[in-house]
């Protein structure tokens, strides 16, 4: 199934689509005697028994009316996700290039855990915003793991169980602030503000049930920017896949349904480009997972 979450920014409903159109999540479970039916993805998913409730509004989805999906706004499908949650340095594409540049780099013994405000989220068309104080925009496009069962010290052989589905992200980083280029302190680093800025985590375009995937088969993702092929890999170049990284995290945080992992990107950002090519306004990102979708967000200034 394909969830998703349509309307104005900051006031999403939930639902799911069919084809070409989407049924409100909310009707469809009045409709099929759900107890309490609600509105938002994050408290769908936190349902214990969310799936047995959305196979019990799809089955009545014809007595409610549906929504062109063309004609809305589509917003990030877990707007306000507790936490999200990226994997730096986790394919051997990306460590590959870094090391062309940086010099020789060894292979992570653990995954790298890092974060974004969640309030970087956006939607699959919604645009990038350029904010003034960077000079170095830069994308990557990842599979995003959405939790879908509360976690915690879970073995890699229960991942599965724990996981709702996949989406797109696209892992924006303002690439001077996050290496704080105005530090002289080589220690000095800036990762979270430089990754969260507004509008720096676009992700959709739905959240698509593992159900709809051969658990363990490789998915292809890509970039473009203006047409140009700019990333190309699939998520068998991940260093640690998602079992490990879910199971990784669940040793030191308790993991929420509707959380975000994005598990890492491949080679071709924009910053190890010999020149580099930052995203300059009116570029246009398309970022692409097999089997989950497209995002495609046009960057604008500030």
């Amino acid at each position: 199934m394909r969830l998703v979450s349509y309307g104005p920014f900051g006031g999403e409903r939930a639902g799911f689509q069919v084809g070409d159109v989407i049924y409100d999540l909310q009707r469809t479970m009045r409709a099929s005697g759900a107890e309490s039916p609600v509105s938002d993805m994050r408290l769908f998913l936190e349902q214990p028994s969310w799936r047995r409730l959305l196979d019990r509004a799809a089955s009545v989805r014809e007595t409610t009316a549906a929504v062109p999906f063309a004609s809305v706004r589509l917003g990030c499908p877990v707007p306000v996700p507790r936490s999200l949650i990226i994997a730096g340095a986790n394919t051997k594409s990306h460590i590959a290039e870094a090391g062309a540049v940086l010099g020789e780099t060894v292979a992570p013994r653990e995954p790298m855990l890092l974060a974004k405000a969640t309030s970087s989220l956006c939607g699959p068309r919604d645009d990038i915003v350029l904010p003034p104080e960077t000079k170095k925009l830069d994308y990557e496009v990842e599979l995003g793991v959405v939790i879908g069962r509360k976690a915690r010290r879970i073995a890699e052989k229960d991942v599965k169980d724990h996981i709702a589905g996949f989406t797109v992200t696209n892992e924006v980083s303002a690439r001077d602030i996050q290496l704080a280029e105005h530090e002289k302190n080589a220690f000095f680093r800036v990762h979270y503000v430089g990754k969260s800025f507004d509008t720096f985590c676009p992700a959709g375009p739905a959240l698509v049930t593992t159900d709809e995937f051969t658990w363990g088969k490789p998915l292809k993702m890509s970039t473009t920017v203006n047409g140009e092929i700019r990333q190309q890999s699939d998520t068998s170049d991940l260093y640690f896949g998602i079992e490990a990284l879910v199971a990784y995290a669940s040793r030191s945080m308790t993991l929420f349904p509707g959380d975000i992992i994005a598990t890492g990107s491949p080679a071709g950002v924009a910053f190890f480009m010999k020149p580099p090519r930052f995203l300059q306004p009116g570029d246009l990102v398309r970022c692409e997972v097999e089997g989950v979708g497209v995002i495609e967000n046009r960057v604008r200034a500030e």
